[in-house]
């Protein structure tokens, strides 16, 4: 038996050695050798009387990524000579796979890419130019232009194209147009530049980037570290508690970075700071109590297990807040539970559960005089205590007894307000804040008759650039039309008005958007 199955295998040898010498002489070095496309038959292919096995790495000359071809490849057989033509011009297949790097969509090969076994993809070029190997003409890749992870059946199954419009609007390349193309216009709309909050904080970042050409991604960088890439707006990190490295920030400075990439490849850097500090009073944030005036009640955070009620009578753990800038005026209310209280958009109670700063979490506090203050949520609701009967809620249209609450321990430095004069009986808002409706207004509350009353609009300056007389006014609450005024506000930003009532005066920030 041994003998026998000796005289096979050396039976089998010489018959693979004949097929070998055969195709061998069928060929002339001067000849393009004679190789027949198999497509998707699932044959075998033999290449200069080599049995060709696609699956070998030798093979992945290139992959699709986010619906494009990318490079992967040794450049062997001097494929990286091979041209495409790009802005009539040929560019050698190495340069583009280079520039490739440079894509807005370009990442590494991962597991589960399709790889083929041509550098070129879809875009053929190189497969009708004849190299020689050992000696003999042969078209590259001619055997198997296709899929190595489906082996020989994956022949002719090409892939996607390069991003031939991108690579001809680079530079490189002869790209431009008119000029470079320039980057997404990017800005961060929260949190503002040089914030400030306690430690430890979690935050959420929102960027804001547009470009002609369209924004293809996003980066967010916390400390030049890369924090997670955005592809579709809005762009937002940490507003679903994802991202880890913006939680729970200790006491330092920081620098948040959005790297914005238009869909041609160029881009754009944002760079703004931001401080996390201790709670020693000095900063921007402190531990306040938020008492309902009319029923001498405190608000409770109720540690985030249920909805916010307004029924304690004496201050505890949660009923102690911390207030933090939230940026453009407007604050964020933290419980020493370390999350955020929410209006929930006046669509059901208000809760304290939230894990980083959103617009739902964002509050103006409009001063009612001294420690007083209404808190409006970010939908132009005020907040109620509803009597101290039900959870509270940011729904109400007006400021009456159930929307005031005294703020005790407030750090007035942070306040967006300037007063002079003893303002005990007046109270001001203005509304919408910030001043982005065609419908702008003042409204004064006044408990007693005043005889003379102004209103007027100052820049950052100092530039008094808009003045109304109101004469006198009897008690009661006024609405005035700032309609007119908001004419002579030219730019966007900040700006004061400044309310004269007899001989108090009452200064407030406001913002134009």
């Amino acid at each position: 038996m041994k003998r026998k199955l000796f005289i096979l295998k050396i039976l089998a040898f010489l018959f693979i050695a004949n097929i070998a010498i055969a195709q061998e002489s069928n060929q002339t070095d001067s000849s393009i050798a004679k190789v027949a496309d198999t497509g998707c038959t699932g044959q075998d292919t033999f290449d200069q009387g080599v049995r060709i096995v696609p699956n070998a790495n030798s093979w992945k000359d290139s992959y699709q990524a986010n619906g494009f071809c990318f490079c992967e490849s040794s450049f062997d057989h001097g494929v990286g000579n091979f041209k495409i033509d790009i802005n009539g011009q040929g560019r050698n297949i190495k340069d583009i796979c280079d520039e490739l790097k440079k894509h807005p969509s370009f990442r590494n090969i991962a597991n589960g890419d399709p790889r083929y076994n041509t550098i070129q993809c879809g875009n053929d070029p190189g497969h009708e130019d004849a190299i020689t190997i050992q000696g003999k003409r042969i078209k590259d890749e001619k055997v198997c232009p296709g899929r190595v992870d489906q082996g020989s059946a994956g022949c002719q199954c090409k892939g996607p194209k390069f991003d031939m419009n991108w690579l001809g609007s680079r530079p490189r390349f002869g790209g431009g147009g008119n000029g470079d193309n320039t980057g997404p216009n990017t800005s961060f709309t929260t949190p503002s530049n040089n914030a400030s909050f306690s430690a430890p904080a979690t935050i959420e970042a929102i960027v804001t980037a547009t470009d002609s050409d369209g924004v293809s991604n996003v980066r967010l960088y916390l400390n030049n570290s890369l924090v997670r890439q955005e592809n579709v707006s809005p762009y937002t990190w940490n507003n679903n508690n994802q991202d880890n490295v913006l939680k729970n920030l200790p006491e330092g400075s920081y620098t948040l970075k959005a790297e914005a990439t238009d869909t041609k490849g160029a881009k754009t850097t944002k760079t703004i700071s931001f401080t996390v500090g201790n709670d020693d009073g000095g900063g921007t944030s402190d531990f306040v109590t938020i008492l309902g005036q009319s029923i001498n009640k405190y608000v409770s955070s109720e540690g985030g297990t249920r909805t916010m009620q307004a029924n304690r009578n004496s201050v505890g753990t949660n009923e102690q807040f911390i207030v933090e800038s939230a940026g453009n005026g407007t604050v964020s209310f933290k419980d020493s539970n370390g999350k955020y209280v929410s209006s929930e958009n006046g669509g059901k109670p208000m809760n304290c559960n939230r894990n980083a700063v959103g617009s739902w979490e964002k509050f103006t506090l409009e001063s009612l005089g001294g420690d007083l203050y209404a808190i409006k949520g970010n939908n132009g609701k005020y907040v109620s205590h509803e009597n101290g009967t039900k959870a509270i809620n940011c729904n109400r249209d007006a400021i009456g007894d159930w929307e005031k609450f005294t703020i005790k321990g407030l750090n007035t430095n942070r306040s967006n307000e300037l007063i002079k004069g003893n303002i005990e009986p007046y109270s001001i808002s203005v509304y919408p804040i910030p001043m982005n409706a065609d419908d702008i207004n003042l409204t004064i509350s006044l408990p007693k008759k005043v005889t003379y009353s102004s209103i007027e609009i100052i820049d950052l300056k100092g530039n008094s650039i808009a003045k109304k007389n109101t004469g006198a006014m009897e008690s009661g609450t006024k609405s005035i039309s700032l309609n007119e005024m908001k004419q002579s506000m030219l730019s966007n930003g900040l700006y004061i008005i400044k309310v004269r009532l007899d001989d108090t005066v009452i200064t407030k920030k406001i913002t134009k958007q």
